[in-house]
């Protein structure tokens, strides 16, 4: 009988260290998934990131030619004024640089 009892505990024991093994497995394969996805949102994130940037950045260069062209244009205004107004006394005792 002893026997026969050893053996069912030898064979409950394999059971068991079985399921726990299989358990264990299953729970790593899950968190294993899970930092998967973890990643794969970050990555995206990371991508959307550098998309907005490349964004903001070309809109700051348009930004800059666009001020870049008004200031010469606003110069050259004045000047064309000032050009127009050099015989008439308006800018008189004014000088032009």
């Amino acid at each position: 009988m002893e026997v026969v009892a050893g053996l069912a505990g030898l064979l409950i024991g394999a059971v068991a260290a079985w399921v726990r093994t299989r358990a264990g497995a299953a729970a790593e394969a899950s968190r294993q998934a899970h930092l998967a996805a973890r990643i794969g949102y970050w990555q995206d994130e990371a991508e959307r990131a550098k998309a907005s940037a490349a964004r903001a950045e070309e809109r700051a260069a348009a930004w800059a030619a666009g001020y870049q062209q008004g200031r010469e244009d606003a110069l050259a205004l004045a000047r064309a004024i000032a050009d127009q107004n050099a015989g008439n006394g308006l800018t008189a005792g004014l000088t032009r640089s």
